[in-house]
């Protein structure tokens, strides 16, 4: 594509935004809410599968061949799956492809499965799996329990203020940990069976009973190792080691009841969704191994059917999350921008009223006593259904309703609803002045150097994370702004407060080069898009030198067709990273880019402003939409998102503010 120059006509440019309009009409859902797939790997369905078996649930037909065709779809040409769109094969990707195709009924030579089993045999064996993957060799009866790095229940008798007690874990790791910790003390195993017993002979070509399992009880593949167990935690896993040896029966019982209540709990307070599909199949099987005839087995397992994505196409995946609460709310702010129109508002009316109805109102009843935070105000990332609120999710429904009542799009959120948001977001502040994102950071920062979860980084704990930080600071100034004496004294004392020790923080998070360190996009691009904003929405002005370094970096990052592009690569150790000069800029980039120079601009930035725009324009499709490209997610540096909206939602974004509202 050549170079983008020129300032596209203002007609051009609004029509532009109204067939990006219109795409997003086409996508919306009944209710009014706009969330895209949340693309990941065939991890999850491959579990599901897995799960099954142990379960003995069978899977209809249709969904064997559609978990079929999604595997097909995203097979390497090496034969293996990886971690994510972009990445390469994976042993524990590949482990799982391979064993699902073969309980689904796939004969081991068929092309799919005999590819897969080569490239296992290639990359040294089942053997050095991330101990994620020997879990769930183990819960089939193709891994020995032994060899498997111990998860002690006993883990919940803790006491609470014990600084290694499961509470202060992320939830994320809290809850996988729970269901993990379950399996492993109660040794879950399904029945064997002769497919069971034909898929070990297969993985263990050398025999089950001679593969070396203690020899590489510490080693993971090259292929998927991103953080190695250090002494420390070897030294924990030997010291549980040995405690599972000679734990008293009793006490194992304690743990397992204590672990299962949990488990019931987060069953039923979330409608059996769960926190996520990962933890909701593990507390499937841990509820079928604690009674097999309970009453809610059925509806448990229902629950997984949320994070269903299913079609002829791509066929059956499972997402890692969903993403309606969080897209819509961006989209409303994008509509607020442009110029009005009579599909923006259709599209904004029933979005703005669905978003009101997804805020959560009142905590959950018992809540506290199973380490959960209050949750009344919060709007959760998915939708009303998840009752699972974020701190940032929170602050851009808040702020995208309130530009809604400022445009005529919805009528104003209730002022009590208003300030439940303020004191949930305030809640989410950690002791730097950063914001987490479920929750406050509950323990100590050398917990981070004992991560089991060898594939991902920075999971242990709730951070204080830039773009959080940034979404909480901009959506209190604005409440503050918009509520005025509306606000209580004591909480618009706090509110100031928290603006104030936010701006601090992201002023103290930049990077000497300009740029902020995303951890939930790629990557700068990401973070600095966030930090701009919200330092310009508290107050500071455009020609702060935060703000005029963070320019001066994006401008300097502009890539010769006008857009901008960072690679996944940099995530693995925080650095900037650019995509290979050969490829096209990416779009959602691009927006998030030139969205952060219009709201910073000045007479300087004006050439480069218009070259991405042109180049936005440029890669619209006649439908309105703009193509697939490399995804622009992640969480844990290792695990690729490709937000199927954002490259939909952000550049309508852009448009619409480049058009502003003085068309109307």
């Amino acid at each position: 594509m050549t170079p983008a120059t020129a300032e596209a006509p203002r007609s051009d440019l609004a029509t532009a935004y109204e067939r990006a309009l219109q795409h997003l009409r086409g996508v919306q859902a009944a209710k009014g809410a706009v969330g895209g797939e949340v693309i990941w790997n065939p991890m999850l369905v491959c579990q599901y599968v897995l799960a099954c078996h142990v379960l003995g649930r069978p899977i209809a037909p249709v969904r064997r061949q559609r978990i079929r065709l999604a595997l097909e779809r995203q097979v390497r040409d090496d034969g293996g799956w990886g971690m994510h769109p972009d990445s390469d094969s994976w042993l524990f990707h590949t482990t799982l492809g391979y064993v699902a195709l073969r309980l689904l009924g796939t004969p081991p030579d068929d092309p799919l499965a005999a590819g897969a089993l080569r490239w296992i045999r290639a990359h040294g064996g089942v053997t050095k799996n991330p101990t994620w993957g020997r879990i769930w060799l183990a819960l089939l009866g193709l891994y020995p329990w032994q060899c498997v790095q111990p998860i002690l229940p006993e883990m919940w008798l803790l006491p609470e203020a014990a600084p290694v007690h499961p509470r202060r874990l992320y939830c994320h790791m809290r809850l996988i940990y729970l269901g993990l910790s379950y399996l492993y003390g109660a040794r879950v195993q399904a029945p064997d069976s002769p497919v069971l017993r034909d898929i070990r002979d297969e993985l263990y070509d050398g025999g089950y009973d001679r593969a070396p399992f203690r020899a590489h009880r510490d080693d993971i593949a090259a292929t998927d190792l991103y953080e190695a167990p250090g002494a420390g935690l070897r030294a924990a896993f030997a010291a549980m080691r040995a405690l599972d040896r000679v734990a008293p029966g009793l006490v194992r019982k304690r743990a397992l009841a204590r672990a299962i209540d949990h488990v019931l709990f987060e069953l039923r307070s979330t409608g059996n969704v769960c926190l996520s599909p990962v933890n909701g199949l593990l507390f499937n099987l841990a509820l079928h191994h604690h009674d097999p005839l309970h009453p809610e087995r059925d509806a448990a397992f229902r629950g997984l059917e949320y994070w269903f994505w299913e079609d002829d196409v791509e066929g059956a995946r499972i997402c890692g999350a969903r993403s309606d609460i969080w897209d819509t709310s961006f989209l409303l702010q994008a509509l607020c921008e442009g110029p009005q129109s009579a599909t923006g508002e259709a599209l904004g009316r029933s979005a703005a009223a669905w978003l009101a109805t997804a805020q959560i109102r009142g905590d959950i009843p018992g809540g506290a006593e199973h380490y959960r935070e209050p949750a009344d105000g919060g709007w959760g990332f998915a939708d009303e259904r998840h009752p699972w609120p974020v701190s940032d999710c929170t602050a851009e429904a808040l702020e995208a309703l309130i530009h809604c009542a400022d445009h005529d799009l919805a009528q104003p959120l209730p002022r009590e609803r208003q300030l439940a948001a303020l004191r949930f977001v305030l809640r989410r502040q950690n002791e730097d002045g950063g914001f987490g994102s479920y929750e406050p950071r509950r323990g100590s920062l050398v917990l981070k150097h004992f991560n089991p979860a060898e594939i991902y980084g920075n999971c242990m704990l709730e951070y204080s994370y830039t773009e959080c930080t940034a979404s909480c600071v901009r959506g209190l100034a604005l409440a503050r702004a918009r509520l005025g004496d509306a606000i209580p004294p004591g909480l618009l004392a706090d509110v100031d407060a928290a603006v104030e020790r936010g701006v601090a923080f992201l002023l103290g998070a930049q990077h000497p080069d300009g740029g902020w360190l995303g951890f939930w996009g790629i990557n700068f691009t990401y973070g600095t898009f966030f930090a701009v904003h919200a330092l310009l929405s508290a107050g500071l002005p455009r020609q702060h030198p935060a703000v005029r370094r963070a320019v001066a970096w994006l401008v300097r990052r502009q890539r010769p067709d006008g857009g901008w592009g960072e690679s996944f690569e940099g995530l693995l150790d925080g650095r900037d990273v650019q995509l290979p000069a050969h490829e096209p800029s990416l779009v959602a980039q691009t927006a998030w880019a030139v969205l952060t120079l219009m709201a910073a601009e000045t007479a300087e930035e004006a050439p480069a402003i218009e070259r991405a725009v042109a180049y936005i324009q440029a890669r619209q499709q006649p439908d309105g939409s703009w193509p697939r490209e490399r995804a622009s997610g992640v969480f844990f540096n290792t695990a690729v998102l490709d937000y199927d909206l954002y490259r939909q939602i952000f550049p309508a974004w852009a448009l619409a503010r480049r058009l502003g509202r003085a068309a109307e």
